[in-house]
């Protein structure tokens, strides 16, 4: 009976339920600490404006009792205003007490003290007041009975409780303030110490665990990749490393038929490779014969068509005159072309003897083979910087720069005269030279970047460049030969760089067939 399985995500997760519950916990702890000790801080600001309404009740009945016994003493009437105003800041402050008491029986203490303070008015104060009125010895009278004394003791005796009382309050709150403050600190610390813990203690545990499961699978991995196709790798428990492994095997089973398939197609793939080496001699051979055989007749042709037209211009009609025209400018078309391709062949075949060239001479030979059609054109050809001394063969590299600065020539702007820049730069991964070919000509679109180096290859109309399209596929062949490589930079419209690399140790003989290549491919 197959046990039952589980998937990664609950093997990663579920152990951090635990630690992940406790800090929830923890949250709520320090959130239910921080609205007690929000509700213990209200209480606190409470009991203390509650204080200040209380002192300041005992102050108005100071303020009372000297006023009144300032203008008992004096008869000054100013002594009166001090007394006026007690009454109203008294009246006042009771008022604001009255409408936040911290409980019923503050309520009653607060109307027992008005009540004194009132019962002090009618028996002593006002009466003491009327007295001075008309005569200081009745007013001295009234207040040696201590009546008024006693009577404001009284409310004071009252306030001085309410105050108290009130202190204690204002004690207990901050008391249990500073408590929920420890508690909440306390259960934070000790709560995200524990998490903490729990989490490491946890992930170490879910790494170990995947750790064995990943190894088990890794080493039937390595058997598997060893050749031990048969093996099965354990069974985890886990769903996706189970399904994981099951992909091994079938990959094992399709790597162990393809082997089996390619020991079995080895022969004939074998076989096959030495045809097609055969066969592309053979092409290559018969390239160079049938390139080589055909200028003879092509020459007859030639000189028959450049014949007629040289004794029957004129007296034939001009059809015949067009079509002898035709013939000739074809002719030269086909020796271009049959010239071109033996060049190619010639590239292509026979190995090569390499040896230090002076690419600083070789250039200037090809600027003077050029300098006709430099001329022409009204260009110019600028060496920038010394040319540095490589081993190479001299008929390779000659193609290479005849064909790169020719085509910088040809190929070059209407509205301006072409300028070649020829420069070379020391390149050290692998060891060698690049050569760079600078021209100002028309440019080259980017998806014609491979296109251009393929035999036969032509971007424009016969009318527009002359050429058969083989050059840069020479041009290619030759730099290939040095175990280097051919690539370009192109901006259409303001000209194009070819550059190719000569290493310091060139290969020998020729290369071998390559399959066709993309667009960035050869440059290294």
């Amino acid at each position: 009976m197959r046990a039952p399985q589980t998937t990664l995500s609950s093997l990663l997760l579920r152990p951090f339920v635990l630690p992940f519950l406790l800090l929830g916990a923890v949250g709520l702890s320090v959130i239910a600490g921080v609205n007690r000790n929000a509700q213990a801080a209200h209480e606190v600001n409470e009991a203390q404006r509650r204080l200040m309404l209380i002192n300041a009740l005992l102050r108005d009945t100071s303020d009372l009792e000297t006023g009144q016994r300032g203008y008992v003493i004096t008869g000054q009437a100013d002594f009166l205003k001090p007394y006026l105003d007690g009454l109203i800041a008294f009246q006042d402050h009771s008022e604001q007490l009255r409408t936040r008491p911290a409980s019923a029986l503050q309520l009653h203490n607060l109307n027992q003290a008005a009540s004194q303070l009132n019962h002090w008015r009618r028996e002593s104060a006002d009466p003491e007041i009327r007295a001075r009125r008309t005569s200081l010895q009745a007013a001295a009278q009234r207040v040696s009975s201590g009546v008024g004394r006693r009577q404001l003791d009284d409310v004071r005796e009252t306030l001085n409780v309410m105050r108290d009382r009130e202190n204690g309050r204002l004690s207990a709150a901050v008391a249990s303030s500073t408590r929920t403050l420890l508690t909440v600190q306390l259960v934070t610390v000790a709560g995200l110490l524990l998490s903490l813990l729990l989490l490491v203690v946890t992930a170490l545990r879910v790494a170990r665990t995947v750790a064995q499961h990943l190894g088990s699978l890794t080493a039937g991995a390595r058997s598997i990749t060893a050749g031990q196709y048969e093996r099965r790798l354990p069974r985890s428990g886990v769903h996706e490393l189970d399904e994981l492994g099951a992909q091994f095997h079938k990959m094992a089973r399709a790597v162990r038929e393809r082997e089996l398939a390619l020991a079995r197609s080895a022969q004939t793939l074998q076989a096959t490779n030495e045809q097609l080496s055969r066969s592309n001699r053979e092409l290559e051979q018969f390239a160079y014969v049938a390139s080589h055989d055909l200028q003879e007749p092509l020459r007859t042709i030639s000189s028959y068509t450049e014949l007629l037209a040289r004794r029957y211009q004129g007296q034939l009609d001009s059809r015949a005159d067009q079509y002898i025209a035709f013939t000739i400018e074809a002719t030269g078309r086909m020796k271009t072309l049959i010239q071109d391709l033996l060049t190619f062949s010639r590239v292509r075949q026979g190995s090569r003897t390499f040896g230090p060239v002076d690419t600083a001479s070789l250039v200037a030979e090809v600027v003077q083979d050029l300098e006709a059609q430099i001329a022409q054109s009204g260009g110019q050809v600028q060496v920038a910087g010394p040319l540095p001394e490589v081993r190479g063969n001299p008929e390779l590299l000659r193609h290479i720069f005849q064909n790169l600065i020719g085509n910088a020539v040809k190929f070059r702007a209407p509205d301006r005269p072409p300028h070649v820049i020829v420069s070379a730069t020391r390149s050290e991964a692998p060891p060698g030279w690049v050569f760079h070919v600078q021209d100002n000509g028309i440019g080259i679109e980017p998806q014609y970047f491979e296109r251009i180096f393929g035999v036969f290859q032509r971007l424009h109309g016969l009318g527009q460049y002359s050429g058969s399209g083989i050059g840069l596929a020479v041009t290619r062949s030759a730099a290939e030969q040095h175990g280097g490589a051919l690539w370009l930079d192109s901006e259409p419209g303001q000209g194009s760089t070819f550059h190719f690399r000569v290493p310091d140790q060139p290969a020998s003989g020729r290369p071998a067939p390559t399959a066709p290549r993309g667009p960035g491919e050869a440059q290294p």
